[in-house]
């Protein structure tokens, strides 16, 4: 991974190392045991074209992010003035599966109709088996992901804790499952609760419990018989104040302190910079000691639309 000091090229994601989780003591909640070895993210990097840079390296530091004008879309490579979700130019965003409605909304699935947008993508992504999960980010909430992903998905969201609580045989039959429990547990993430504090620990394994007690299964789903939680941690050294940080053509540059990395935020001094929402845009990155907070003045870098 490179550790340069600069560097510039298009913002592709934040990407993170997976621990061995098989050699991980899940959490015994019927014994009382609160916590478990956290799962903790090792390695977090920033994706720039093809180059990786540390970033867990680089907590403690300051951090400056330069837009450099440019925007390119992830599939197609365009140059254009806007992109959409994901960091799509309007074209794309419009054809590939992964963007339609179905994707955020599975329940929504229209594959078995013959109009996904791209079958043989769904086929390999969608018509596979598919696990539902309770997650505590910001508080409770539920989620669905591929079967082999939760651990992932649980960080990249952010969350302190985790539990498979389904299984289900399609990405579709997870979101049915999803839906019911919805008119229980969130769904949602509050952004600024879970870049600015730790939450408390929750019981997930009773509140599963007292989700199969009253939802009834659709086809294609079951419950898991036995199921175990998983803590998470991060390479936090404080979390940061609930106040969005961005890039773009008005205020190009940004320049702060880097306490943390958590879900897909940068936790800084004054804010927290969502990496997922500038995606397609390309930025010069570059790390220095820590800055005096006088010399810090972001003012003029907030998001106001946060």
């Amino acid at each position: 991974m490179l550790s340069a000091s600069v560097l510039s090229g298009r913002l592709q994601s934040l990407v993170l190392d997976m621990p061995d989780v098989s050699a991980l003591q899940p959490m015994d909640v019927d014994r009382g045991q609160n916590h478990a070895t956290p799962i903790t993210a090792m390695e977090y990097g920033l994706l720039l074209d093809e180059q990786r840079i540390s970033l867990s390296a680089h907590v403690g530091q300051s951090i400056r992010l330069k837009f450099l004008g440019q925007r390119t879309c992830g599939n197609c490579h365009a140059s254009v003035n806007k992109l959409e979700g994901g960091g799509y130019c309007k074209n794309c965003f419009f054809s590939l599966a992964r963007c339609d409605r179905c994707f955020v909304s599975p329940e929504r699935c229209h594959f078995a109709q013959g109009t996904c947008r791209e079958p043989q993508w769904g086929e390999s992504y969608c018509m596979q088996p598919h696990v539902v999960y309770l997650a505590n980010s910001s508080g409770p909430k539920v989620g669905i992901t591929r079967e082999d992903r939760s651990f992932y998905r649980w960080l990249s969201q952010g969350a302190v804790q985790g539990m498979v609580i389904a299984h289900a045989k399609t990405r579709r039959d997870a979101g049915l499952l999803e839906v019911a429990i919805k008119s229980k547990v969130s769904d949602k993430t509050n952004w600024r609760r879970m870049v600015s504090m730790q939450p408390q620990n929750l019981d997930l394994l009773q509140l599963a419990r007292q989700l199969q007690n009253t939802i009834e299964l659709p086809e294609g789903t079951q419950w898991v018989s036995e199921m175990t939680g998983h803590d998470l941690a991060y390479p936090i050294q404080s979390h940061a104040p609930a106040q969005r940080l961005a890039i773009s053509e008005t205020h190009p540059e940004l320049l702060d302190n880097l306490h943390g990395i958590k879900g897909q935020y940068l936790l800084l001094s004054q804010g927290a910079f969502n990496v997922a929402a500038h995606v397609g845009m390309t930025v010069e990155v570059e790390f220095a000691p820590a800055l005096d907070a006088a010399k810090l003045n972001t003012s003029d870098q907030l998001d106001l639309f946060s």
